[in-house]
């Protein structure tokens, strides 16, 4: 039979060179519970800290301090506590603590603590009328008295016993917190005050695009930017202090937007984002926007638009390092990618259907250099080429496994606000062409319009 060990607990330890010498005597612990734990000492929470205010021996004493608030005289109010902000609406959810009295009675009969608050949405309270009545008369911060007839409380019946038939009482209130109430579904974009809900999912949004963006998901960053431009550009403002505010989101966005696209090598996408920037006032003034701007005009061709984008920055930005560094690369691709020189060859007429030996030379160099330059993503052709150089370009391109792309609809690349020379302004009237290294081209549209083709956006 295996015999059951017994454990005993010391009142104090032992000292090993008394118990090898002269010895020790052991006192034993009858009352440990090896079970037990030591706890926090629980206080008992005060009963001042639980209930708001105090009994009231008489209520027509109280009632001489009072107004009225309703004309039939069902309920007064007297404010112990001043309270601020707005007004409270069927739009608030509001969190109040309570006590209620009857006249007489040294403990309240019903009690709603500061700690654990009752929370309501006043488009659907539950309140009884009275009580309503008096929490929409309040203001966030406000602790009020209110003394209330049986008529929008309990009624003539009452509860017996704990709630008297035919009894007035008093309330004391004091409204904690006061939100907007969280509206269910997608949100509808006729509402009144929407731009509230509007400023918050964008926030959101761009929070959330700038971790995907440092965590290098640009795709996914640029969806949930275009969704934040999206719901801005639909929702209704009330005033130009909200049009304020939407115009500094959007800026931002489109700021954002730019890099994404520049950083994905979607240059033409990003010229469109800093024509919206431009719209904005927030392009000729902004350094960063500019900088942008020409890296996205760079990769497209554009190396005169883009050099006096740069050059202008410059006279804006203290950090002028990155800026000459991409007035570097610009001015290389420049001369390696010149489409000037075709046309300077171009001696044929337009009607002609014979072109030089010296304009295919000048296409065959001009295509090898664009197809090896990792830089550029898409080439602009010079306007006025005829129907017999446009085929033989894209014959060559055909050749050179590139994509030659007529343009539908033109940035209008030259056109700002700083008086720069418009001289290489295209006419709408001109068919351009464009040596590319994908087979879409986005078309887009400087007329204050913003189209993403082949996407699920679209802002007029």
């Amino acid at each position: 039979m295996e015999r059951k060990s017994t454990t005993f607990a010391l009142e104090s330890g032992l000292d090993l060179r008394q118990l090898v010498t002269s010895g020790s005597v052991l006192h034993i612990n009858e009352d440990y519970d090896d079970n037990n734990c030591i706890e926090p000492a629980k206080t008992k929470e005060s009963k001042s800290s639980v209930v708001i205010g105090q009994p009231v021996s008489d209520f027509r004493e109280l009632e001489k301090t009072m107004t009225l608030l309703d004309d039939n005289g069902f309920v007064k109010k007297k404010i112990l506590e001043e309270g601020g902000g707005l007004p409270l609406s069927d739009s608030n959810t509001v969190s109040v603590a309570f006590s209620g009295y009857w006249q007489g009675s040294l403990e309240p009969f019903d009690v709603c603590s500061i700690h654990k608050p009752l929370v309501v949405d006043l488009m659907n309270s539950g309140l009884l009328p009275g009580l309503e009545k008096a929490v929409r008369s309040m203001l966030v911060g406000e602790t009020s008295v209110f003394l209330f007839t049986h008529d929008l409380m309990y009624g003539e019946m009452g509860v017996p016993p704990r709630i008297k038939p035919k009894a007035n009482c008093v309330f004391y209130v004091k409204l904690l917190k006061s939100i907007l109430t969280q509206k269910d579904g997608t949100i509808d974009f006729a509402e009144p005050n929407m731009f509230h809900r509007v400023h918050h999912e964008v926030k959101m949004l761009f929070s959330s695009g700038m971790t995907l963006f440092k965590t290098k998901n640009h795709p996914a960053a640029i969806q949930l930017f275009r969704k934040a431009v999206f719901m801005l550009h639909k929702c209704r403002l009330a005033d130009e202090k909200e049009e304020s505010v939407q115009e500094k989101l959007l800026i931002k966005l489109y700021m954002n937007l730019a890099v994404c696209y520049n950083t994905i090598k979607q240059p033409l996408k990003a010229c469109t984002a800093c024509n919206e920037l431009r719209r904005l006032n927030s392009l000729w003034n902004n350094g960063k926007a500019l900088y942008q701007n020409a890296k996205a005009l760079r990769m497209i061709g554009q190396f005169d638009a883009a050099e006096k984008r740069l050059r202008r920055a410059m006279k804006l930005c203290d950090n002028k390092e990155d800026i000459e560094t991409e007035l570097t690369l610009l001015l290389k691709n420049k001369e390696s990618c010149n489409q000037s020189r075709i046309l300077v060859n171009n001696v044929s007429e337009a009607g002609c259907t014979v072109i030089s030996k010296d304009f295919k030379n000048e296409v065959e160099k001009l295509i090898i250099s664009f197809k090896e330059n990792v830089d550029l993503c898409q080439l602009v052709m010079p306007s006025g080429l005829n129907s017999a150089e446009v085929a033989y370009i894209k014959h060559v391109c055909i050749r050179e496994n590139l994509f030659f792309n007529k343009i539908k609809a033109n940035v209008n690349f030259e056109k700002d606000d700083s008086n720069i020379s418009d001289e290489m302004n295209i006419k709408e009237s001109d068919e351009k062409y464009a040596l590319d290294k994908y087979e879409a081209v986005s078309t887009y549209d400087d007329e204050n319009s913003l189209k993403w083709e082949n996407d699920d956006l679209i802002i007029f």
